[in-house]
């Protein structure tokens, strides 16, 4: 394997992890997510339920990209596609560290998905 597509590769998995920490903080500490507001029981819910979703997603694709199976170029493409899914939801809130982050970690899985399938 060249030492580009394991650079590749890493960064796709540290994406992945931060993405899961950012969930777990959020859980931890849901007015993480609303800043200048209290933590509330619908915060706390919509936390969890984000970290629940997110792991789901980062924990598979970490495991196949440590392994370099099969199925890493499609769970990238689902993590791509959530990861987008959670920039637009950052837009809607006009918040733009939960808006560009996720845009630029969902590109490059996607990318990386091409890559991976081309």
């Amino acid at each position: 394997m060249s030492s580009v597509r394991r650079s590749v590769l890493a960064l796709n998995a540290m994406g992945a992890a931060a993405a899961a920490g950012f969930a777990v903080r959020g859980v931890l500490r849901p007015e993480y997510v609303q800043p200048n507001r209290s933590a509330d029981p619908l915060a706390s819910f919509w936390a969890a339920s984000s970290a629940v979703r997110t792991a789901a997603v980062a924990v598979p694709l970490l495991v196949s990209l440590a392994r370099g199976d099969r199925s890493t170029p499609t769970l990238l493409a689902i993590a791509g596609a959530v990861q987008l899914g959670d920039s637009l939801l950052g837009i809607q809130r006009r918040n733009p560290g939960m808006a560009l982050a996720p845009a630029v970690m969902g590109a490059l899985h996607l990318a990386t998905t091409r890559r991976l399938a081309g």
